[in-house]
């Protein structure tokens, strides 16, 4: 094994975990507590996405993977072998790489948009008297909602692509 195959496995290992784990964290406790919280709930998330960088780093490492994947899948299919992409291992490679995909398009097209709504609101109720009119609550009532239809969509395309890689190299 080569240094650069080992630094670009290191690095989709990496970023899938941070990814992954974001995401069960964000979907199962993050998003519901804010949700229950009602009104005093949207600081704490616009607090977490813009001053902890949360809305920049799920990009990012999603990015990573995506990348780091696809240059992995290159190397281990030796160019894209046919014999190879339809073998087990490579046909779970193929599996786990698509629903990863899918996860990544899902959250650029629902989760991105969905949270620069709640961001744009709350700058709004910020500089205003703080309290949300008719439209702001539909437009949070939307982003809410774009963000429940992405954790549900999202959540087991990323449980695929984990699970399909981890067992894709014993598959005979």
């Amino acid at each position: 094994m080569d240094a650069v195959f080992i630094f670009w496995r290191v690095l989709h290992i990496v970023a899938a975990m941070i990814w992954f784990g974001g995401a069960i964290v964000s979907g199962f406790f993050l998003q519901p507590t804010a949700q229950a919280l009602g009104p005093t709930g949207q600081p704490f998330m616009e607090h977490l996405m813009r001053r902890r960088r949360l809305g920049i780093m799920f990009p990012i490492v999603a990015a990573l993977t995506v990348v780091s994947g696809a240059v992995l899948y290159w190397y281990n299919s030796a160019g894209l072998q046919l014999a190879w992409i339809i073998s087990p291992t490579g046909l779970a490679f193929t599996i786990g790489g698509l629903a990863a995909l899918a996860a990544f398009v899902g959250g650029m097209v629902f989760i991105g948009p969905s949270v620069a709504d709640q961001t744009a609101v709350a700058r709004e109720l910020a500089a205003g008297n703080g309290v949300a009119d008719e439209r702001q609550r539909e437009r949070l009532e939307r982003a809410d909602r774009r963000l429940k239809l992405a954790s549900r969509v999202d959540l087991p395309l990323l449980i695929v692509a984990a699970l399909t890689m981890a067992v894709a190299r014993y598959l005979a």
